[in-house]
C-alpha cells in the first residue's frame, strides 16, 4: 500500500485516446465516426493532496488520428484541427477526487483540469475507474463537450447530413507508477 505522502509520477505504457462523434452520412445514414491513436506522451506527478504537480501534463499527437474513412481522417486534421499548426492536444491535470491512497484496487474517479485544443484552453473533467495492481494502472476515463467549447466548426461537405453534439473523448490503457 502506498499512501499519499510522497509524489508518484505517472506515465502512460500502452494507453490509446479516441474520439466518439455521432453523424449522418448520405450513403451511410447514421453512424458514430470513432478515431483513434496510441501517440500520448507525457506524465503527471500526484502530490499527497491528490493535487497535480503543476508540470503535469499529457500530450496527444492529433497527426496520427486515424478511423475507418480516409477522407474524414483529412478533413479533420486539415480543416477542424489544423494538426499542420497545432499538431498536439494537451491536458493539464489539476485534482484527483476518488481515490485517497494508492493502493491495490478499483477506484471510480474524476479527475479536473485544462485541456488545450489548438490554441484555446478550457476546463474539464474525466469520469472513469483506475485500478491499480502493483505498480501499473488501468484506466477508462471519458470527457464529453460541444464542438463550439473548443471552437470547433462542424463538418460541412456534401456527404455529411449532420454532425451531432457531443464530441466524446476516451482514453484506456495502462499507466505506470513510479
Amino acid at each position: 500500500m502506498f499512501l499519499l505522502t510522497i509524489n508518484f509520477e505517472i506515465k502512460p505504457l500502452d494507453v490509446e485516446m479516441r474520439y466518439r462523434v455521432d453523424e449522418k452520412l448520405v450513403e451511410v445514414g447514421k453512424t458514430t465516426a470513432i478515431g483513434k491513436t496510441k501517440a500520448i506522451d507525457g506524465k503527471v506527478v500526484l502530490k499527497d493532496d491528490n493535487q497535480f504537480d503543476e508540470s503535469s501534463v499529457f500530450k496527444v499527437d492529433l497527426r496520427t488520428l486515424k478511423s475507418d474513412r480516409e477522407r474524414r481522417d483529412r478533413y479533420i486534421k486539415t480543416r477542424i484541427l489544423e494538426t499542420d499548426k497545432y499538431p498536439y492536444i494537451e491536458f493539464y491535470p489539476s485534482m484527483i477526487e476518488g481515490i485517497k491512497e494508492i493502493k491495490d484496487g478499483r477506484y471510480d474517479v474524476k479527475i479536473y483540469g485544462k485541456l488545450r485544443v489548438k490554441d484555446v484552453i478550457k476546463d474539464i473533467v474525466w469520469n472513469g475507474t483506475i485500478e491499480v495492481r502493483g505498480k501499473k494502472a488501468n484506466v477508462s476515463l471519458k470527457t464529453e463537450f460541444p464542438f463550439d467549447y473548443f471552437n470547433l466548426q462542424k463538418p460541412k461537405v456534401p456527404i455529411v447530413i449532420k454532425v451531432d453534439d457531443p464530441i466524446t473523448l476516451e482514453v484506456e490503457g495502462v499507466f505506470s507508477i513510479e
